[in-house]
């Protein structure tokens, strides 16, 4: 009864060695061996239990399977929860894996499945659907290894499944929304661990997909933006051009974060993409004609020093006209030209020129402070003008 330790145990005791009171190592030893002996039944029957409370603990769903049918043996309470049967009704009714997927399904996860079989493959990874005995639908994301006995001969397989249906929901409602307000999301993987993506196809390629159509003249900083995301675990915002394929350009704003997946042990990039083009060409329809002059002669004569009050005069507009309209836009002028002539500064020190240095290239650009220059620098690029020029100068 519980409470009552072993006979058997009592006598395994008596006949432990006497233990020397000078040796107190071997004697803690005795003290430690003796409590083993003292253990109830209840005791036993905890320690039997441990390994089922402990998996039922965790997060994600485990399974046993067997090797001949497929039929699920063992399935801890986040796996029974996902797939929706009680263990014991999984058990006696010998249902397996495939009995529970999806039927657009099977045929990719009896394949990998065979693959495994054959020795071709140490284990899988993939997507799938189960359908639950409600006819309720869970997307699971599920890693599949073998256990093999003391020969190397696989007995079971293991299966870990991690629930994924509400960011699959979540997928779909973007979805829609990228159709009715011009958004576009992307999951790029942009660096592995010494590995290959599953169609053999080099890591970076989706990022050299999107980056071949983006405008060539935007195409370089948007490169630099995401290198310097990348390497500094960071994110970026930019707005850029776009060209699909034959048809006309289009202005977007993209942001993008860099994101480390455990799971497979990946660097993604991970953000949107918003159509700006709209916007963008009612601000130019707006835009009076004195106003779009004197932006493109800022374009071209970036260098010269000048006044709102000297533009305004040079182009037939009051100074006043021209507060109003910058205000009315989010910027004023004066950022406006910062901006332009911080753009410059940033190709001179990505591409400097033999003995330039920091503080020739920003009194160059019209940055009489280096300083303030410095500290705008880093404040838009994410890092020291220094570091530009430092970088662009390696031998590497």
């Amino acid at each position: 009864a519980s409470g009552n330790t072993f006979k058997i145990a009592k006598c395994r005791r008596d006949r432990l060695p006497q233990i020397k009171n000078s040796d107190a190592s071997t004697a803690r030893l005795s003290r430690v061996s003796t409590s083993m002996f003292d253990m109830t039944e209840q005791d036993v029957a905890e320690m039997v239990e441990l390994p089922r409370v402990f998996l039922d603990s965790l997060g994600v769903g485990i399974s046993i399977v067997e090797i001949e049918t497929g039929c699920i043996r063992f399935a801890n309470a986040e796996c029974c929860r996902i797939l929706g049967y009680p263990l014991e009704q999984l058990r006696r009714q010998h249902i397996s894996f495939l009995d529970l997927t999806f039927p657009e399904d099977r045929e990719s996860n009896r394949a990998q499945h065979e693959k495994l079989l054959a020795g071709e493959i140490d284990g899988y990874r993939m997507e799938k659907r189960y359908v639950r005995p409600d006819d309720s639908v869970v997307w699971g994301r599920v890693m599949v290894n073998p256990i093999r006995n003391a020969d190397g001969r696989m007995k079971w397989f293991c299966a870990v499944v991690e629930d994924i249906t509400a960011t699959k929901i979540l997928e779909t409602q973007l979805e829609a929304a990228e159709k009715l307000a011009g958004l576009s999301t992307f999951n790029l993987i942009i660096a592995t661990e010494d590995r290959r993506s599953d169609t053999g196809a080099a890591a970076t390629d989706s990022l050299v997909e999107m980056l071949n159509g983006v405008h060539q003249e935007d195409r370089a900083g948007l490169e630099e933006a995401i290198r310097r995301a990348v390497a500094k675990r960071t994110g970026y915002t930019r707005e850029y051009r776009v060209i699909d394929g034959n048809g006309p350009t289009r202005w977007v704003r993209g942001m993008g974060t860099c994101v480390y997946s455990p799971s497979d042990e990946r660097l993604h990039l991970v953000g949107a993409a918003v159509d700006m083009t709209a916007p963008r060409r009612e601000q130019a329809q707006d835009m009076p004609e004195p106003i779009r002059r004197m932006l493109d002669h800022v374009e071209m004569h970036w260098q010269q020093k000048t006044s709102i009050e000297q533009l305004a005069a040079q182009f037939g507009i009051s100074p006043r006209a021209v507060y109003q309209y910058f205000s009315s836009s989010g910027i004023s002028l004066g950022e406006r030209i910062k901006q332009i002539r911080m753009q410059h500064a940033r190709r001179m020190l990505s591409t400097p020129e033999p003995g330039a240095t920091v503080m020739s290239i920003a009194l160059r650009c019209g940055f009489g402070n280096p300083g303030h220059f410095a500290k705008e620098y880093r404040k838009v690029y994410g890092e020291t003008p220094s570091e530009s020029l430092r970088r662009a100068s390696s031998p590497d």
